[in-house]
């Protein structure tokens, strides 16, 4: 080998320890011990278009899907969208159809809850619908769901077809009052408005004696053709997001509802884009929107997803041909690491020395959301003392990158998931971790 070509490998070799040698810029976490609100079980759920029941994508003989939801849950899955509201209800229909639903749909639906684990929240048509036909689909979701059913939404973002509260009131007054002349007792999910919160608090003052069991909310960024990873990830610090967590967390706790969630939700309406709602990007903005939900004591979000007649959904948790999943995507590698750390108190938490990091706690365990480009190394303080802890790491090559790891492990379209965290050691309360640029990190203490 020539000396010239020599020199230029041994200056690419120093050039590359040089650079993995020098320590990561140093960065403090201190998990607040005191805690207002707690994580469930069900806090990261799914929301699916209501024509996929009688599309029958709930299909408990699909093993990958349901090894898919099993891996994510037990949790809650929403049923609305859009078709909600152009999905008609056939009592003597055959099934399989995605133009309506029948009774044979609605037990295939029960049959996937029972293999997965999950529970739902099943929406009702409101815009092209009566409120007797409302009644007697409620009858036998009721019937056939039993346990399973956790509240009814009636129709989809009903702020976009109707003017104003008063209007909206009577209209779901007279559908909710058929439905409890039918089903005694019933539970209720409202008023879903898009992208907006001005009803809340009526709903919540005036539903809150009448079964409304969840106050609800449908939140987006913006519109697909104002997607960009910058804005992805800014929008949980300002703006939209954070601001009507703020309001529904005002309105709930005024009034007495058991609980206030995001039934519908992911980064941006109609359908999301790719390279943006699908990558790693996607991943780091969802954890910290959980945060925020939760900072905010509400109960959870459903990530929309599946597919749709309507556009792609790009923004999907798990990725679809036809009916199959064929993979999952940024929302659900997200998803995954919250459901990670298990149900417990939450944590806010404070980070110095650092920028575009975010971080929080889940009982005894810290999320530290790198969303910077540069590598740090965190010096974490959990809530109480441990004598070892787990880190997985949620990582890819960059945030526009589909080739997303937790510990080591993709997700298989079959579920197939083989993380190897490593083992730190806790002195005390404190922990050191390293978080590389583009990364998030979960330790676990449990």
């Amino acid at each position: 080998m020539r000396r010239a070509a020599v020199v230029a490998v041994i200056t690419s070799l120093i050039v590359f320890s040089g650079s993995s040698a020098h320590a990561a810029p140093a960065v403090s976490v201190s998990v607040d011990p005191a805690s207002k609100s707690r994580v469930g079980t069900d806090f990261a759920g799914f929301s699916y278009e209501k024509d996929r029941v009688g599309a029958r994508m709930f299909n408990a003989r699909n093993a990958d899907l349901v090894k898919l939801f099993r891996l994510l849950g037990p949790s809650l899955l929403r049923i609305g969208g859009n078709l909600v509201d152009m999905t008609g209800w056939n009592p003597d229909g055959a099934g399989g159809s995605e133009k309506e639903v029948a009774p044979s749909d609605v037990r295939e639906l029960s049959l996937f809850l029972k293999a997965t684990g999950w529970k739902v929240v099943y929406g009702l048509n409101l815009k092209t619908n009566t409120p007797a036909k409302a009644a007697e689909e409620a009858a036998v979701a009721a019937k056939v769901l039993g346990e399973d059913l956790v509240a009814f939404e009636i129709g989809n973002e009903p702020n976009v077809y109707v003017k104003t509260w008063p209007e909206y009131e009577a209209l779901y007054t007279s559908f909710a009052d058929a439905i409890r002349a039918k089903v005694p007792g019933a539970k209720f999910d409202g008023p879903g408005e898009a992208n907006k919160t001005a009803w809340a608090e009526d709903f919540a003052r005036t539903q809150k004696d009448k079964g409304a069991k969840i106050l609800s909310t449908h939140q987006y960024i913006a519109r697909n053709t104002e997607a960009s990873i910058p804005g992805m990830l800014a929008s949980n610090s300002s703006g939209r997001l954070p601001n009507a967590s703020a309001a529904m967390e005002k309105a709930w706790s005024a009034n007495g509802i058991p609980q206030w969630r995001v039934t519908e939700a992911n980064n941006y309406y109609h359908g999301g884009a790719a390279g943006v709602s699908d990558v790693q990007a996607a991943a780091l903005w969802s954890l910290d929107y959980l945060s925020g939900v939760a900072a905010r004591r509400g109960s959870g979000i459903n990530f929309h997803g599946g597919t749709s007649t309507q556009f792609p959904l790009h923004y999907s948790p798990i990725k679809y041909s036809g009916l199959d999943p064929v993979g999952v995507q940024g929302v659900y590698y997200g998803e995954l690491l919250w459901k990670l750390a298990g149900p417990g108190a939450y944590h806010a938490a404070s980070v110095t020395g650092g920028s575009d990091i975010t971080a929080w706690g889940i009982g005894n365990n810290a999320f530290v959301n790198n969303k910077g480009g540069a590598a740090v190394t965190a010096t974490i303080t959990l809530p109480s003392g441990a004598s070892k802890a787990r880190v997985y790491v949620l990582t890819a090559p960059s945030l526009d990158s589909t080739a997303i790891t937790i510990a080591g492990s993709k997700v298989g379209k079959n579920a197939a998931f083989t993380p190897l965290p490593k083992t730190v050691p806790v002195s005390g309360k404190k922990t050191k971790v390293n978080v590389p640029a583009h990364s998030a990190v979960l330790v676990t203490t449990g």
